[in-house]
């Protein structure tokens, strides 16, 4: 008996080391968007986005998202182009980062259809400039202990924080424009699989 009892014992840390460690969560690019308005001329409001994203969650509750700044999409391609060059500079900062600390066991317990809205702090690093700003999110279990995150409301994102009005004021000057409002609102929705 008291073999039996111990090769069960045995059998069963086995088995308990196969089972892979929770990883964490990864982005699924393709689901996610964060997206971007501009007022110009105090009146003319217009949406706008980028087409590469990239992300993660740890599993000790570092987030993670990278914005690929030169994919973003205005759906006017020379408009890409002028605030490729004039606003983000590209050439010498192609990405911008977003960095939080999250409570993985919260998020872990998320069931499927299940929501908890929360403020995250989280540090932007955007054209070699570093702030620390406040989202209010909803995040939501998805199927196979997966994550949506969305804002409800619009981060407010400066301009002038991160050394952007002179590049504000470019873009205002080659499209011949009276204004282009400088605080813009940013918008996220993010699918997080899980690893």
């Amino acid at each position: 008996m008291k073999k039996a009892i111990c090769g069960l014992a045995v059998a069963g840390l086995m088995l308990a080391g196969s089972v892979p460690a929770f990883a964490g969560w990864n982005l699924d690019g393709s689901k996610s968007s964060v997206g971007f308005s501009s007022v110009k001329n105090d009146a003319v409001f217009e949406q706008h986005g980028f087409r590469n994203l990239s992300g993660s969650i740890s599993d000790d509750g570092e987030v993670k998202l990278t914005i690929d700044l030169n994919s973003v999409d205005t759906n006017i391609q020379i408009r890409d182009e002028r605030m490729k060059k004039e606003l983000f500079d590209t050439e010498k900062f192609p990405f911008t980062t977003a960095m939080a600390k999250v409570d993985v066991a919260k998020l872990k317990a998320l069931a499927p259809g299940k929501t908890e809205v929360t403020d995250v702090e989280f540090a932007l690093d955007l054209h070699g400039k570093n702030e620390r700003l406040v989202a209010s999110v909803q995040i939501t279990g998805l199927e196979n202990g997966g994550l949506l995150v969305s804002t409800i409301k619009p981060v407010e994102v400066k301009a002038g924080a991160f050394g952007l009005d002179g590049g504000v004021d470019k873009l205002r000057d080659i499209a011949k424009l009276n204004s282009i409002l400088l605080s813009v609102p940013v918008n996220a929705n993010l699918v997080f699989l899980s690893e």
